[in-house]
């Protein structure tokens, strides 16, 4: 059974999250004539899901914050993937409604990402994928706890 010494682990978890930001945000042409960045499809994907959703609820949802999501929404608009209207109940509030064509966009990009996860996941051992599985959870869980600046875990 391999080491999980943190030691071992952490120069991984630094490839990882390089290889995510290398092949995470650049721009790829996902249906004919639309180009999105990882987050943007991000983005789109949980649109496709929810349907429509304030600025704040996408922010909320996708854990970012909201002047990104602003900026992620206009690039989006630019797109003609989505659209955005002011709540008729709460005119402060700006309503993302995804369009035809960012639907088409994200059925894609969501199966695209689907197949690419099936084929890793095929590649890999059983005693990996249950490692996997334990690993990305306690990551998961880490992301979401709230840590003070100058707390360490020894």
């Amino acid at each position: 059974m391999p080491s999980s010494d943190p030691e071992l682990l952490e120069p991984l978890l630094t490839k990882v999250m390089r290889l995510a930001a290398v092949h995470g945000d650049a721009p790829a042409e996902v249906t004919p004539g639309v180009a999105l960045t990882t987050t943007e499809g991000v983005l789109l994907v949980e649109l496709l899901a929810i349907g429509e959703a304030t600025q704040q609820q996408l922010a909320d949802r996708l854990s970012l914050d909201k002047s990104r999501v602003s900026r992620l929404c206009l690039a989006l608009e630019r797109k003609k993937v989505i659209t955005r209207e002011r709540d008729e109940r709460n005119r402060r509030n700006l309503v993302v409604r995804i369009t035809e064509l960012g639907e088409q966009a994200a059925t894609r990009l969501r199966r695209t990402w689907r197949d690419h996860h099936e084929r890793m996941l095929a590649a890999m051992s059983a005693e990996e994928r249950n490692g996997l599985l334990l690993g990305l959870r306690a990551i998961i869980r880490e992301f979401g706890t709230p840590h003070r600046h100058g707390d360490h875990h020894d």
